[in-house]
Protein backbone atom coordinates (compact mmCIF):
# COMPACT_ATOMS: atom_id res chain seq x y z
CA UNK A 1 0.00 0.00 0.00
CA UNK A 2 2.95 2.40 0.90
CA UNK A 3 4.83 1.31 -2.43
CA UNK A 4 1.13 2.44 -4.48
CA UNK A 5 1.02 5.24 -2.40
CA UNK A 6 4.70 6.23 -3.58
CA UNK A 7 3.80 6.23 -6.83
CA UNK A 8 0.78 8.56 -6.60
CA UNK A 9 2.86 10.87 -5.08
CA UNK A 10 5.36 10.61 -7.26
CA UNK A 11 2.89 11.31 -10.19
CA UNK A 12 2.49 14.86 -9.98
CA UNK A 13 6.08 15.63 -10.02
CA UNK A 14 6.95 14.40 -12.94
CA UNK A 15 3.92 16.02 -14.52
CA UNK A 16 5.99 19.31 -13.56
CA UNK A 17 9.03 18.11 -15.56
CA UNK A 18 10.70 16.15 -12.97
CA UNK A 19 12.71 12.61 -13.49
CA UNK A 20 13.08 9.40 -11.34
CA UNK A 21 16.63 9.32 -10.28
CA UNK A 22 18.85 6.52 -8.37
CA UNK A 23 21.40 8.94 -7.10
CA UNK A 24 20.42 11.25 -3.99
CA UNK A 25 23.44 12.98 -4.19
CA UNK A 26 22.33 14.55 -7.73
CA UNK A 27 18.76 14.81 -6.81
CA UNK A 28 16.95 18.02 -6.84
CA UNK A 29 14.14 16.37 -4.69
CA UNK A 30 13.17 13.50 -2.60
CA UNK A 31 10.08 12.24 -1.36
CA UNK A 32 9.88 10.57 1.85
CA UNK A 33 6.72 7.86 2.15
CA UNK A 34 6.94 6.89 5.93
CA UNK A 35 5.20 4.14 7.61
CA UNK A 36 4.56 4.12 11.12
CA UNK A 37 2.99 0.35 11.64
CA UNK A 38 5.91 -0.26 13.70
CA UNK A 39 8.46 1.51 15.72
CA UNK A 40 11.63 0.38 13.70
CA UNK A 41 10.16 1.62 10.60
CA UNK A 42 9.41 4.90 11.84
CA UNK A 43 12.63 4.90 13.33
CA UNK A 44 14.30 4.22 9.36
CA UNK A 45 12.45 7.72 8.18
CA UNK A 46 14.05 9.22 11.21
CA UNK A 47 17.12 8.31 10.58
CA UNK A 48 16.91 9.09 6.86
CA UNK A 49 15.17 12.69 7.19
CA UNK A 50 18.43 13.63 9.77
CA UNK A 51 20.88 12.61 7.53
CA UNK A 52 19.41 14.42 4.60
CA UNK A 53 19.95 17.68 6.45
CA UNK A 54 23.24 17.75 4.66
CA UNK A 55 22.36 17.03 1.66
CA UNK A 56 19.74 20.03 1.85
CA UNK A 57 22.71 22.47 3.38
CA UNK A 58 24.49 21.86 0.16
CA UNK A 59 21.79 23.67 -2.20
CA UNK A 60 18.42 25.15 0.47
CA UNK A 61 16.75 24.95 -3.31
CA UNK A 62 16.20 21.12 -2.70
CA UNK A 63 12.76 20.02 -2.11
CA UNK A 64 12.51 17.52 0.93
CA UNK A 65 9.28 16.18 1.08
CA UNK A 66 7.96 13.67 4.00
CA UNK A 67 4.57 12.25 3.81
CA UNK A 68 2.47 9.10 5.31
CA UNK A 69 1.35 7.56 8.42
CA UNK A 70 4.61 8.90 10.65
CA UNK A 71 4.01 12.16 9.32
CA UNK A 72 0.38 11.88 10.15
CA UNK A 73 1.20 10.63 13.15
CA UNK A 74 4.43 13.81 13.88
CA UNK A 75 4.00 16.48 11.75
CA UNK A 76 4.13 18.64 14.69
CA UNK A 77 7.01 17.76 16.26
CA UNK A 78 8.93 16.68 12.34
CA UNK A 79 8.55 20.53 11.74
CA UNK A 80 9.94 21.60 14.68
CA UNK A 81 12.92 18.74 14.76
CA UNK A 82 13.55 19.26 11.18
CA UNK A 83 13.62 22.61 9.88
CA UNK A 84 15.09 21.83 6.59
CA UNK A 85 11.90 19.24 5.77
CA UNK A 86 9.81 21.67 2.61
CA UNK A 87 6.75 20.37 3.15
CA UNK A 88 5.04 17.50 5.60
CA UNK A 89 2.07 15.66 4.19
CA UNK A 90 0.33 13.28 6.67
CA UNK A 91 -1.56 10.50 5.53
CA UNK A 92 -5.09 11.35 5.76
CA UNK A 93 -4.37 14.35 2.96
CA UNK A 94 -2.66 12.05 -0.21
CA UNK A 95 -5.84 12.98 -1.98
CA UNK A 96 -5.30 16.43 -1.78
CA UNK A 97 -1.51 15.75 -2.15
CA UNK A 98 -1.66 17.01 -5.47
CA UNK A 99 -2.78 20.66 -4.42
CA UNK A 100 -0.66 21.11 -1.38
CA UNK A 101 2.35 19.98 -3.57
CA UNK A 102 1.52 22.66 -5.95
CA UNK A 103 0.48 25.24 -3.52
CA UNK A 104 4.15 24.68 -1.41
CA UNK A 105 5.77 24.95 -4.89
CA UNK A 106 4.77 28.21 -5.88
CA UNK A 107 4.99 29.77 -2.62
CA UNK A 108 8.07 28.50 -1.20
CA UNK A 109 10.51 28.54 -4.29
CA UNK A 110 8.59 30.46 -6.70
CA UNK A 111 9.02 27.68 -9.14
CA UNK A 112 6.23 28.17 -11.61
CA UNK A 113 7.91 31.55 -12.78
CA UNK A 114 11.03 29.83 -13.59
CA UNK A 115 9.22 27.29 -15.05
CA UNK A 116 6.67 28.91 -16.53
CA UNK A 117 5.90 26.27 -19.60
CA UNK A 118 5.96 23.34 -17.55
CA UNK A 119 3.74 25.09 -15.38
CA UNK A 120 0.95 25.90 -17.79
CA UNK A 121 0.65 22.84 -19.53
CA UNK A 122 1.58 20.14 -17.06
CA UNK A 123 -0.26 18.05 -19.73
CA UNK A 124 2.47 18.24 -22.73
CA UNK A 125 4.37 16.27 -20.28
CA UNK A 126 2.64 13.17 -19.56
CA UNK A 127 4.69 10.89 -22.21
CA UNK A 128 4.97 7.15 -21.17
CA UNK A 129 8.61 7.22 -19.90
CA UNK A 130 7.49 9.96 -17.07
CA UNK A 131 4.81 7.25 -15.86
CA UNK A 132 6.43 4.93 -13.17
CA UNK A 133 4.68 1.46 -13.86
CA UNK A 134 3.38 1.70 -17.38
CA UNK A 135 4.61 -1.25 -18.83
CA UNK A 136 5.11 -3.57 -14.89
CA UNK A 137 3.81 -7.26 -14.89
CA UNK A 138 1.99 -6.13 -11.70
CA UNK A 139 0.68 -2.77 -10.99
CA UNK A 140 -1.29 -1.80 -7.86
CA UNK A 141 -4.63 -0.37 -7.71
CA UNK A 142 -5.98 1.07 -4.35
CA UNK A 143 -9.72 0.92 -4.10
CA UNK A 144 -10.11 2.14 -0.62
CA UNK A 145 -7.80 3.87 2.48
CA UNK A 146 -8.38 4.06 6.19
CA UNK A 147 -9.78 1.06 8.30
CA UNK A 148 -13.07 0.92 10.80
CA UNK A 149 -11.45 -1.59 13.33
CA UNK A 150 -10.16 -0.50 16.51
CA UNK A 151 -7.36 -2.96 16.88
CA UNK A 152 -6.06 -2.24 20.35
CA UNK A 153 -2.38 -2.82 18.97
CA UNK A 154 -3.17 -1.05 15.87
CA UNK A 155 -2.00 2.78 14.56
CA UNK A 156 -3.45 2.64 11.38
CA UNK A 157 -6.84 4.00 11.79
CA UNK A 158 -5.76 7.16 14.04
CA UNK A 159 -3.13 7.49 11.18
CA UNK A 160 -5.34 7.16 7.80
CA UNK A 161 -8.66 7.36 9.03
CA UNK A 162 -11.75 5.62 8.81
CA UNK A 163 -12.87 4.12 5.48
CA UNK A 164 -13.28 5.49 1.91
CA UNK A 165 -14.31 3.43 -1.04
CA UNK A 166 -13.28 5.20 -4.42
CA UNK A 167 -16.09 4.53 -6.97
CA UNK A 168 -16.40 1.56 -9.09
CA UNK A 169 -15.94 3.40 -12.39
CA UNK A 170 -13.05 4.80 -11.34
CA UNK A 171 -11.33 2.10 -10.06
CA UNK A 172 -12.46 -0.13 -13.37
CA UNK A 173 -10.99 3.02 -15.43
CA UNK A 174 -7.60 2.58 -13.94
CA UNK A 175 -7.59 -1.20 -14.23
CA UNK A 176 -8.46 -0.50 -17.95
CA UNK A 177 -6.26 2.15 -18.39
CA UNK A 178 -3.54 -0.52 -17.44
CA UNK A 179 -4.43 -3.06 -19.24
CA UNK A 180 -4.10 -1.37 -22.36
CA UNK A 181 -0.43 -0.83 -20.97
CA UNK A 182 0.63 -3.66 -20.88
CA UNK A 183 -0.14 -5.02 -17.14
CA UNK A 184 -0.97 -8.32 -16.69
CA UNK A 185 -1.26 -8.65 -13.14
CA UNK A 186 -3.32 -6.41 -10.71
CA UNK A 187 -3.28 -6.07 -7.14
CA UNK A 188 -6.29 -4.37 -5.54
CA UNK A 189 -5.10 -2.80 -2.53
CA UNK A 190 -6.96 -1.53 0.73
CA UNK A 191 -6.17 -1.70 4.40
CA UNK A 192 -9.31 -4.23 4.77
CA UNK A 193 -9.43 -4.52 1.21
CA UNK A 194 -12.69 -7.29 0.94
CA UNK A 195 -14.64 -5.09 3.03
CA UNK A 196 -14.70 -2.46 0.39
CA UNK A 197 -18.35 -1.56 -1.03
CA UNK A 198 -19.78 1.31 -2.87
CA UNK A 199 -23.43 1.72 -3.65
CA UNK A 200 -24.75 -1.54 -3.99
CA UNK A 201 -21.21 -3.25 -4.90
CA UNK A 202 -19.34 -5.28 -3.08
CA UNK A 203 -15.61 -6.61 -3.01
CA UNK A 204 -17.33 -10.07 -4.68
CA UNK A 205 -19.04 -7.79 -7.39
CA UNK A 206 -15.91 -6.07 -7.70
CA UNK A 207 -13.74 -9.03 -8.61
CA UNK A 208 -16.27 -10.38 -11.44
CA UNK A 209 -15.95 -6.48 -12.76
CA UNK A 210 -12.49 -6.42 -12.86
CA UNK A 211 -12.07 -10.03 -13.90
CA UNK A 212 -14.38 -8.97 -17.26
CA UNK A 213 -11.02 -6.40 -18.14
CA UNK A 214 -9.84 -7.54 -21.43
CA UNK A 215 -5.93 -7.73 -21.70
CA UNK A 216 -5.66 -8.39 -18.01
CA UNK A 217 -4.48 -12.39 -16.90
CA UNK A 218 -4.03 -12.49 -13.10
CA UNK A 219 -6.09 -10.37 -10.20
CA UNK A 220 -4.31 -10.32 -6.25
CA UNK A 221 -5.69 -8.63 -3.42
CA UNK A 222 -4.17 -7.35 -0.04
CA UNK A 223 -4.85 -7.06 2.63
CA UNK A 224 -8.11 -9.03 3.08
CA UNK A 225 -10.15 -9.39 6.84
CA UNK A 226 -10.97 -12.87 8.10
CA UNK A 227 -14.34 -11.17 8.52
CA UNK A 228 -15.56 -10.29 4.88
CA UNK A 229 -14.19 -13.69 3.73
CA UNK A 230 -18.30 -14.32 2.90
CA UNK A 231 -19.65 -16.95 0.78
CA UNK A 232 -19.84 -14.64 -1.78
CA UNK A 233 -16.48 -13.49 -1.87
CA UNK A 234 -15.35 -17.45 -1.79
CA UNK A 235 -17.94 -17.83 -4.66
CA UNK A 236 -16.43 -15.19 -7.25
CA UNK A 237 -12.62 -16.48 -5.86
CA UNK A 238 -13.66 -19.75 -7.66
CA UNK A 239 -15.88 -18.55 -10.33
CA UNK A 240 -13.23 -15.37 -11.55
CA UNK A 241 -11.03 -17.42 -14.16
CA UNK A 242 -8.35 -14.70 -13.11
CA UNK A 243 -8.17 -14.35 -9.57
CA UNK A 244 -4.81 -16.00 -8.47
CA UNK A 245 -5.77 -19.16 -5.87
CA UNK A 246 -3.30 -17.17 -3.42
CA UNK A 247 -4.61 -15.52 -0.41
CA UNK A 248 -2.85 -13.70 2.53
CA UNK A 249 -5.18 -13.71 5.58
CA UNK A 250 -3.55 -11.95 9.07
CA UNK A 251 -4.78 -13.72 11.64
CA UNK A 252 -2.01 -12.69 14.29
CA UNK A 253 -2.47 -15.12 17.20
CA UNK A 254 -3.57 -18.78 17.27
CA UNK A 255 -5.18 -17.77 21.28
CA UNK A 256 -9.05 -16.64 21.72
CA UNK A 257 -7.98 -14.81 24.67
CA UNK A 258 -5.51 -13.23 22.31
CA UNK A 259 -8.00 -12.27 19.74
CA UNK A 260 -10.43 -10.91 22.08
CA UNK A 261 -7.63 -9.00 23.67
CA UNK A 262 -6.77 -7.88 20.30
CA UNK A 263 -10.37 -6.98 19.32
CA UNK A 264 -9.97 -8.85 15.76
CA UNK A 265 -13.30 -9.69 15.97
CA UNK A 266 -13.24 -13.24 15.00
CA UNK A 267 -12.46 -16.66 16.39
CA UNK A 268 -9.85 -19.28 16.02
CA UNK A 269 -12.57 -21.94 14.93
CA UNK A 270 -14.08 -18.99 12.93
CA UNK A 271 -11.01 -18.36 11.37
CA UNK A 272 -10.57 -22.25 10.30
CA UNK A 273 -14.35 -22.40 9.32
CA UNK A 274 -13.75 -19.83 6.96
CA UNK A 275 -10.55 -20.68 5.22
CA UNK A 276 -11.79 -24.66 5.25
CA UNK A 277 -14.85 -23.30 2.76
CA UNK A 278 -12.18 -21.73 0.82
CA UNK A 279 -10.38 -24.65 0.27
CA UNK A 280 -13.48 -26.63 -0.55
CA UNK A 281 -13.70 -24.37 -4.14
CA UNK A 282 -10.22 -23.69 -4.39
CA UNK A 283 -8.09 -26.97 -4.06
CA UNK A 284 -5.06 -25.14 -5.25
CA UNK A 285 -5.41 -22.24 -2.58
CA UNK A 286 -1.95 -21.01 -1.23
CA UNK A 287 -2.46 -19.58 2.06
CA UNK A 288 0.32 -16.87 3.90
CA UNK A 289 -0.97 -14.92 6.96
CA UNK A 290 0.75 -12.69 9.47
CA UNK A 291 1.45 -13.78 13.21
CA UNK A 292 2.46 -11.47 15.82
CA UNK A 293 3.67 -12.79 19.12
CA UNK A 294 4.63 -10.88 22.37
CA UNK A 295 1.28 -9.47 22.76
CA UNK A 296 0.63 -8.27 26.26
CA UNK A 297 -0.28 -10.84 28.58
CA UNK A 298 0.03 -13.53 26.13
CA UNK A 299 1.08 -16.71 27.92
CA UNK A 300 3.09 -19.61 27.00
CA UNK A 301 -0.59 -21.24 26.57
CA UNK A 302 -1.31 -18.66 23.92
CA UNK A 303 1.91 -18.90 22.13
CA UNK A 304 1.84 -22.88 21.98
CA UNK A 305 -1.95 -22.26 20.50
CA UNK A 306 -0.52 -19.96 17.71
CA UNK A 307 1.97 -22.81 17.30
CA UNK A 308 -0.79 -25.04 16.30
CA UNK A 309 -2.60 -23.13 14.21
CA UNK A 310 0.68 -22.84 12.12
CA UNK A 311 0.33 -26.66 11.52
CA UNK A 312 -3.65 -26.99 11.48
CA UNK A 313 -4.45 -23.78 8.67
CA UNK A 314 -1.47 -25.48 7.06
CA UNK A 315 -0.13 -22.09 5.79
CA UNK A 316 2.57 -21.99 3.08
CA UNK A 317 4.35 -19.05 4.96
CA UNK A 318 3.70 -15.93 7.82
CA UNK A 319 5.16 -12.87 8.10
CA UNK A 320 5.92 -12.90 11.88
CA UNK A 321 5.94 -9.77 13.98
CA UNK A 322 7.23 -8.90 17.67
CA UNK A 323 4.86 -6.57 19.14
CA UNK A 324 5.56 -3.58 18.87
CA UNK A 325 3.94 -0.64 21.30
CA UNK A 326 2.32 2.42 19.12
CA UNK A 327 1.62 5.53 21.40
CA UNK A 328 -1.81 6.32 21.38
CA UNK A 329 -3.08 2.66 20.87
CA UNK A 330 -5.10 0.70 23.90
CA UNK A 331 -2.13 -2.08 23.95
CA UNK A 332 0.74 0.35 24.20
CA UNK A 333 -0.92 0.83 28.09
CA UNK A 334 -1.84 -2.66 28.80
CA UNK A 335 0.13 -3.20 32.00
CA UNK A 336 1.16 -6.86 31.47
CA UNK A 337 3.56 -5.91 28.66
CA UNK A 338 6.18 -8.93 27.92
CA UNK A 339 10.09 -8.79 28.28
CA UNK A 340 11.80 -8.18 25.25
CA UNK A 341 14.17 -11.47 25.70
CA UNK A 342 10.81 -13.48 26.04
CA UNK A 343 9.11 -11.96 22.78
CA UNK A 344 12.45 -12.48 21.03
CA UNK A 345 12.84 -16.09 22.23
CA UNK A 346 9.17 -16.82 21.11
CA UNK A 347 9.64 -14.50 17.73
CA UNK A 348 12.71 -17.04 16.84
CA UNK A 349 10.75 -20.26 17.67
CA UNK A 350 7.94 -19.41 15.39
CA UNK A 351 10.08 -17.53 12.65
CA UNK A 352 12.34 -21.38 12.57
CA UNK A 353 8.69 -23.11 12.31
CA UNK A 354 7.16 -20.85 9.61
CA UNK A 355 10.58 -20.58 7.36
CA UNK A 356 10.93 -24.98 7.78
CA UNK A 357 7.14 -25.10 6.77
CA UNK A 358 7.83 -22.91 4.12
CA UNK A 359 10.66 -25.03 2.51
CA UNK A 360 8.35 -28.28 3.33
CA UNK A 361 5.69 -26.99 0.46
CA UNK A 362 8.44 -25.55 -1.36
CA UNK A 363 9.63 -28.61 -1.92
CA UNK A 364 6.47 -30.56 -3.15
CA UNK A 365 6.66 -28.01 -6.29
CA UNK A 366 10.27 -28.66 -7.60
CA UNK A 367 9.65 -30.42 -11.26
CA UNK A 368 6.06 -28.33 -11.35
Amino acid sequence: MNAADSEEMTRPLLEKGFQVTEDRDSSDAILINTCTVRQHAEDKAISLIGYLRKWKAENPSRFLIVAGCAAERTKGWLQKKFPHVDLVVGAKSIDQYPQILEEALRSRFNWAKENKDIWENPNGLRTSDLELRTTSFTSYVTIMRGCNYSCTYCIVPQVRGREIYRPIENILNEVKAKAAQGTKEIMLLGQTVNGYRFEDVDFADLLRLVNAVEGLERIRFMSPHPYYLTPRMIAAMAECRKVCEDLHLPVQSGSDRILKRMKRNYTRKMYLERISALRSQLSNLSLTTDFIVGFPGETQQDFQETLSLLEEADFDSAFCFKFSPRQGTEAASMPDLLPESLIEERHQKLLGLVEEKARRKSSTLVGE
